[in-house]
């Protein structure tokens, strides 16, 4: 009786134990999620960190940087944005730190950059066509000179960001003293030679207020060259900046300047000052090709300014265009984070919500239906908008850079009697092709 008394008292406690040890396995197995991840959050995951190369270090520009990274990782929780400032090598191009960067196997995941340039270290980029076109991101969401500037013999190397725009601006207190029409500027080329004439004025021999001086600001040779119908590329991308219609803008340029002469031109040019001294804000320029950025300059230092925006006038006063710049988002080869990469880049470049923080810089969004909502209201935005379309870039070639330079160079060379409007431009126009053949053959 003892022996089936223990017996069964041995069966008891063996089934206890086998009843806890399932209680245990099956706790253990439901809450193993909670063992394994951070603070028992079963649906955490580990976040993706990625770094922003942004020259942008302060002012608007750097503003709209901060908030934009900050509403992107508010909004992605898995993904979290660094962005790091870096000096540009110059203008605002930091092209060769990202070369290096590549090299050296250690590139940041995404940087902003000038778009006409990037052509030229496309070898260090990741190709976004695929990822864009995957997601239903075409050149339809964007403006043709923005989707153009990004891309390269039909490769899409990056998505555009943003974009800036010329026009002519003059002073409407100066018109009115000329006895021209402030409501009425000037819209062919012969209109603007006249304004200009009447405007300068001159006392004891010295010139105390131009009219007008047509490469000060932004009017480089890209500005006239395009408002006199010429074209910097042709069909095969092949350079022609000795375009017949370019030469013409060059020769008028410099004519223009030996009429007011151009040891005094140059003169004023040079000792022009910038931001509150600006010639235009205090009354020695009466009008200039600048910038949409120069609303909000005038706003902070020339409130009380009574000026006008008007088109870049055109030898017939029609075909208005404008020049546009603007930067790019580019993914650089060899990111270890590519999905999250392209994300951020998607976001800050093809949505409403990424663009809209263009706002802040009064720079134009790369997407036509973001910067009608954007400036639907400010008027002084109204010319910009209306010739956005019709926007010229830069050539994105291989040697876009020297181009810029070389371009840039070309007024002084004439006044200074280097070579005519002709021979400056046939030169340029070799050397720049020449120099497009040589990296042509060196990626072969």
């Amino acid at each position: 009786m003892k022996k089936r008394s223990s017996r069964l008292f041995l069966m008891m406690v063996v089934s206890v134990l086998f009843l806890f040890s399932v209680i245990a396995c099956s706790n253990k197995q439901s809450n193993g999620d909670k063992d394994s991840t951070d603070n028992g959050n079963s649906n955490s995951k580990e976040k993706v960190e990625i770094t922003f190369w942004h020259n942008w270090e302060t002012g608007p520009s750097g503003e709209s940087i901060e908030k934009s990274v900050q509403k992107f990782n508010e909004t992605h929780p898995d993904i979290v944005v660094k962005p790091v400032y870096v000096a540009p090598d110059g203008g605002d191009s930091v092209s060769s730190k990202l070369v290096t960067a590549v090299a050296g196997g250690n590139p940041p995941d995404v940087m902003l950059a000038s778009r006409y340039g990037i052509a030229e270290y496309k070898e260090a980029l990741e190709p976004i066509g695929e990822l864009a076109a995957k997601d239903g991101i075409t050149e339809d969401n964007f403006y043709k000179w923005a989707w153009g500037e990004a891309s390269y013999e039909g490769e899409l190397l990056a998505l555009p960001y943003d974009g800036t725009a010329r026009a002519l601006f003059y002073n409407k207190e100066h018109f009115r003293e000329a006895g021209l029409d402030p409501e009425n500027p000037p819209t062919t080329i012969e209109e603007l030679e006249i304004a200009a004439e009447k405007l300068t004025k001159k006392e004891n021999g010295k010139y105390t207020r131009f009219g007008f001086i047509p490469w000060f600001g932004e009017g480089w040779l890209y500005s006239w060259g395009w408002a006199f119908g010429g074209e910097f590329v042709d069909n095969d991308n092949i350079v022609t900046a000795n375009d017949p219609k370019i030469v013409d803008a060059l020769k008028w340029e410099t004519d223009f300047a030996e009429k007011f002469g151009i040891k005094d031109v140059t003169s004023f040019v040079s000792s022009a000052g910038t931001n509150a001294t600006n010639p235009f804000f205090t009354g020695q320029l009466s009008m200039m090709v600048t910038g949409n950025w120069m609303l909000s300059q005038i706003e902070e230092y020339a409130p009380d300014l009574d000026y006008g925006v008007t088109y870049i006038p055109t030898p017939s006063g029609e075909d208005f265009n404008t020049f546009v710049g603007g930067r790019v988002l580019l993914i650089p080869k060899g990111v270890k984070n590519l999905d999250a990469s392209w994300e951020f880049v998607k976001w800050m470049c093809a949505t409403e919500e990424g663009q809209s923080f263009k706002k802040i810089t009064g720079e134009f969004a790369a997407m036509p239906e973001v910067n009608e909502k954007l400036y639907a209201d400010d008027p002084s935005q109204d010319i910009f908008l209306e010739v956005l379309p019709n926007g010229k870039y830069r050539p994105v070639v291989l040697a876009g850079n020297m181009m810029w330079d070389e371009l840039a160079k070309a007024p002084d060379l004439v006044m200074n009697k280097q070579g005519t409007p002709q021979e400056i431009l046939d030169g340029i126009t070799e050397k720049i092709n020449k120099e497009i053949e040589n990296k042509k053959a060196q990626l072969e």
